[in-house]
């Protein structure tokens, strides 16, 4: 992870973290940061932004650090690149989010909005960049509310839009049951399923932690490579930096990762990917095996797996991403999760925002600009 930016100011307590520098204070300082994080813990904390980065390789990673007396209290996650906006270049700071990571929050000490502003501030005062753009902010976020506001203090232009409407169950423990709530069709359904499941032979639950994890991972990998995603190109190990990713992180954290596996006569039939933190767990990936299609086996699985979980004190299990027909039958909440983008107050910024949401916007309030906005469209494209 490389520095950046370098012009700080000397008053400023924002600085460019470095992470094969930082001391075993600063390391102990980010993961109390992300203990703060609730739901988005797990996608902030070291382990998973170094890996991120690692496997992804953004072209300049910016991580922000906020410190009080020599302590981290904050920390952001970001990289910048340049893109073209309809023929011009406009500098980008994004979060560090793609179809691998789709939750993102800053972090701060117990979610102080004075330290969030503070990062805010930083970025946007920084002129460095042209546009923010943040990704998969879940509803009630302190970064979400806060950025508005900072936005509207500076003059930056700001919009919102939702990304997805992500599911996750809360579980709760005896005298409940592990399927309460659940439709009877589908309760029926997985009974059923199961049966016809056995008459094939013994069915196993496995969940792999800490130093089973690599062959476990192994066997992910295999169920991926023969599922429909093989055939697609989304497979996991046809990706050589998704995979990389995803072997950093059984690497770098271990301790907050399970991989359960349902077999079925000594055949693996499903497996997760899951991250586990703060009692709740986190439903990163899934695969299963083609042959074993009939019986649901990823449904099977999830059902065992909320037993398991359970009985080991967990309280939810985050589906993650957006909702699905398999994620909603398990009559899940949801949490929506958007996109921010702030425009800044220069002619680049008003540039890249009149381009991609002012004259849309606009267009249905002024008679006759719509046929003006198709006309500049056309041209974008034919150019």
């Amino acid at each position: 992870m490389s520095q950046v930016l370098t012009n700080i100011s000397r008053d400023s307590d924002v600085e460019i973290l470095t992470a094969t520098a930082l001391s075993l204070e600063d390391r102990a300082a980010w993961r109390e940061l992300a203990s703060y994080g609730s739901v988005s813990a797990p996608f902030a904390d070291e382990a998973w932004v170094r890996s991120w980065i690692d496997a992804f390789q953004p072209r300049q990673p910016l991580v922000l650090g906020v410190r009080n007396n020599d302590r981290l209290i904050g920390l952001a996650a970001l990289q910048r690149f340049t893109e073209t906006w309809a023929g011009r270049k406009i500098a980008v700071v994004q979060s560090l989010t793609n179809v691998e990571c789709t939750r993102f929050d800053f972090l701060s000490s117990r979610g102080r909005l004075n330290v969030q502003e503070r990062l805010w501030r930083y970025v946007c005062e920084s002129g460095r960049c042209d546009v923010i753009r943040l990704d998969h902010l879940p509803e009630g976020s302190p970064t979400l509310m806060t950025g508005v506001e900072i936005a509207r203090k500076l003059g930056w232009r700001s919009h919102i839009e939702q990304t997805f409407e992500s599911p996750w169950r809360p579980l709760a423990p005896p005298p409940a049951t592990w399927d309460e709530g659940l439709a009877r069709k589908f309760k029926s359904n997985l009974r059923n399923r199961e049966n016809r499941l056995k008459a094939l032979g013994e069915i196993t639950l496995e969940v792999a932690t800490g130093g089973s994890l690599e062959r476990a991972l192994q066997v992910y990998y295999q169920l991926d490579s023969g599922s429909w995603k093989s055939e697609n190109g989304t497979a996991v190990f046809q990706q050589d930096n998704v995979k990389t990713f995803y072997d950093q992180l059984v690497a770098h954290a271990a301790e907050q990762i399970w991989i359960p596996i349902l077999w079925v006569r000594g055949e693996p039939a499903a497996a997760h990917f899951l991250l586990v933190r703060d009692r709740a767990m986190y439903l990163q990936k899934t695969a299963y095996n083609l042959a074993f299609a009939p019986y649901a086996p990823g449904q099977l699985l999830t059902a065992r797996l909320i037993r398991h979980g359970i009985a080991n004190g967990m309280e939810a299990l985050d589906f993650l991403a957006a909702n699905m027909t398999w994620k909603a039958d398990w009559e899940p909440r949801i949490r929506p999760h958007y996109r921010l983008l702030l425009f800044a107050p220069s002619v680049n910024g008003r540039y890249a925002y009149w381009m991609r949401y002012g004259l849309r916007e606009n267009a249905k309030r002024i008679p006759g600009l719509q046929s003006v906005v198709r006309a500049v469209k056309s041209r974008r494209r034919i150019g």
